[in-house]
């Protein structure tokens, strides 16, 4: 609550001072990343998901196959597999249980009804996403690399980069969820609809070579898929951008179509 209050506050004062649009942006953007640190489980389960994920899966040790061949160990391939994941539950998680709220608690009418654009507040719930997706990612590939040992030998930099920016077409899909969510009741069933396929079959955790050949043509479909195929090229086999046209044109069409449904199907109400 102390987050809404911060942007209604804000729209008041918006009122009598009549500041430029981008006023709003900031500062409902600083209340919303202040938010999930006055929420301390909140945090910790955002910050430590992926280290408690590695401490579990680190246990599975054997080796896989790499696309050109290369054996190495399930590590190499976990790390940026669980990138790619947390760069989507950060999306969801971020955007679908608190916007609900805001929505089921009749916040978002109030917000629309201060002069706030609210544009402006959709963005500012983007942006602090993504620096949330930001801070998990490096705080993933930091305990995976130098804490757990794995041998990553694209470019860092290109990995963490896509890895966050691939975490907008999430949060565009919590968006859309939250627009057809009827009451927050109906917000965990509509996740679980895209977690658990993506946990499955997208290529995050288990080898997606034992899918029988029909599955394995749906799947290739999800977001998280390419994302994880992206990661895992950049991570292990040393590519760039120009390798990776499919992906990213299929996370661009899942984002494109995700914000252009959002758009049509979201009232702040």
């Amino acid at each position: 609550m102390a987050t809404s209050e911060a942007i209604l506050a804000h729209g008041s004062a918006a009122r009598r001072t009549s500041p430029p649009w981008w006023s709003g942006l900031v500062a409902a953007t600083i209340s919303e990343i202040k938010s999930l640190y006055r929420e301390p489980a909140a945090l910790a389960f955002t910050l430590g998901q992926p280290i408690v994920l590695l401490v579990i899966l680190v246990a599975f040790d054997f080796h896989t196959t790499l696309p050109n061949g290369k054996v190495v160990p399930y590590l190499d391939v976990l790390v940026p597999g669980l990138i790619a994941f947390i760069g989507m539950t950060v999306g969801l998680n971020g955007v679908l249980f608190p916007l609900s709220r805001y929505k089921e608690r009749g916040i978002l009418r109030r917000v629309a009804a201060t002069p706030m654009p609210t544009g402006s507040f959709v963005v500012a719930m983007i942006v602090s996403r993504l620096l949330i997706a930001l801070a998990v990612t490096l705080i993933t590939w930091v305990f995976g690399v130098y804490v757990f040992g794995a041998d990553l030998t694209g470019s860092a930099f290109l990995l963490i980069a896509f890895a966050t920016i691939g975490s907008l077409a999430f949060i565009a899909l919590g968006i859309v969820m939250v627009a057809f969510a009827r009451s927050e009741d109906d917000v965990a069933p509509l996740m679980m609809l895209v977690l658990i396929p993506s946990i499955l079959f997208s290529g995050a955790f288990l080898d997606r070579s034992g899918l029988p050949d029909w599955l394995h043509w749906i799947t290739s479909g999800l977001p998280l898929t390419f994302l994880t195929d992206a990661v895992q090229q950049i991570a292990n086999l040393g590519h760039g951008l120009s390798d990776l046209g499919t992906d990213i044109l299929g996370l661009a069409i899942w984002c494109v179509g995700a914000t252009i449904l959002a758009a049509w199907r979201f009232k702040m109400a």
